[in-house]
């Protein structure tokens, strides 16, 4: 989580007049941070796998139906959620960078 938030206000601190409050830099803006959460969707896919792993043998069975029935619907909306705040996140860095000079 703090590794994600670090890198997003970086890239907007980086990168002050790309990602403007415009169409074009919002799009710019979202089209990064899809790319960003696409690779960030194996990562929390992992982490749910090792949590059944963790799980005493007996529960394994059942958790492993339960997190493949629902997997899909937890990938989609992590990212959803992510996208919609990290994008806020690389606008807002890259506005405050803009406006205070901040790069």
């Amino acid at each position: 989580m703090y590794w994600n938030l670090l890198m997003h206000v970086l890239m907007g601190w980086l990168g002050p007049y790309f990602f403007f409050f415009t169409p074009e830099g919002i799009i710019k803006a979202v089209l990064i941070v899809c790319i960003t959460q696409a690779v960030d969707q194996g990562r929390i896919k992992k982490e749910k796998w090792k949590e059944i792993e963790s799980l005493p043998e007996t529960e394994q069975a059942a958790a492993t139906k339960i997190l493949e029935s629902e997997i899909r619907i937890i990938l989609i909306k992590s990212f959803i959620q992510n996208v919609f705040l990290y994008t806020a996140v690389v606008l807002l860095a890259a506005e405050l960078g803009r406006t205070h000079g901040w790069f």
